[in-house]
């Protein structure tokens, strides 16, 4: 996925010269492509997170398209205010990358790791949050991204979980990656928790679909959801605010019930002992061989 964003960066700045990359001293070889071939479109602004945003707002206000990009720890979570008031009451047209999101920094501890950062952009007014599995969504998500005139934050977590994309996409509705047997759970997913999925939905025989774009909801997603006998959420990331609050929220407003929902998330707690990323994902009972189990056991419980 990181050799498909550098592509991506190198190819927006070479079509359109008012894009702009910043960097908060973080990224190092992923800009090499594009610091080698044009140098005059990527800044690093060292570690300077919130003079970053502040720099992009300006920028933006200049005619510029400036994509912001950290680790999600400090993009967005350090620069919050910056990001709702410089940005997005602004409506300046910003992408941010937050990469590492999830518990992908595993070794450096709570400082690093990131499992709040959709749920405090989807309070911010006026952002668009996609959350790519692979490399043929993030390339659908910077598209939109790039196509759009509002501010985007683009969620990167583990980057190098296997493709589940045939291909490449048309559009940001989310990939049904295999329809739901009659009476069967839909299982939703996102970002780095999707290959998995795909392997547990094809086991278990469950119905599977990942969501690119967690705001605004896509309506394809409020109508697969709300179709669905009962819902499965996994997901990398706090259980509030996160996909889950995201489906059931936009299931409402559109004035249906919710199915039943079993959410399989990070837990309200913070990791505090340093290890692999699966050790990490293993003290919030997500680990790969966790949820292998814990989630055929509630299948076959369930049902």
């Amino acid at each position: 996925m990181r050799e498909r964003l550098s592509k991506i960066l190198v190819d927006a700045c070479s079509l359109d010269s008012r894009y702009m990359v910043l960097s908060g001293d973080h990224g190092y070889a992923l800009f090499d492509a594009l610091r080698t071939k044009l140098p005059q479109s990527f800044v690093n602004v060292g570690v300077m997170e919130q003079a970053m945003v502040g720099m992009a707002a300006g920028l933006a206000k200049a005619g510029l398209r400036p994509i912001v990009y950290g680790l999600s720890a400090f993009v967005p979570i350090r620069v919050l205010e910056q990001i709702k008031m410089d940005v997005c009451h602004m409506s300046y047209p910003v992408i941010f990358l937050g990469d590492g999101a999830g518990l992908v920094y595993s070794t450096l501890g709570a400082s690093h790791q990131c499992g709040e950062d959709v749920a405090a952009l989807r309070a911010v007014p006026g952002i668009q949050i996609y959350t790519p599995a692979d490399a043929a969504e993030l390339a659908v998500c910077f598209k939109e991204a790039l196509a759009s005139n509002r501010p985007c934050y683009i969620r990167i977590g583990k980057s190098d979980r296997p493709s589940v994309s045939n291909g490449e996409l048309a559009s940001t509705v989310p990939q049904v990656l295999r329809p739901s047997p009659a009476g069967r759970p839909l299982l939703l997913t996102m970002g780095s928790m999707t290959a998995l999925g795909a392997e547990l939905a094809k086991d278990l025989d469950l119905g599977h679909v990942s969501v690119l774009r967690v705001k605004p909801v896509h309506r394809e997603l409020i109508e697969l959801a709300r179709s669905a006998k009962q819902l499965v959420v996994i997901e990398e990331h706090s259980r509030y605010g996160g996909l889950a609050s995201a489906i059931a929220d936009s299931v409402l407003d559109a004035g249906f019930a919710v199915p039943p929902m079993k959410v399989f998330s990070l837990k309200d707690q913070f990791v505090h002992s340093c290890g692999s990323y699966q050790h990490a994902l293993s003290e919030h009972e997500i680990s790969d061989e966790q949820l292998r189990l814990r989630l055929g056991a509630f299948v076959r419980g369930g049902l």
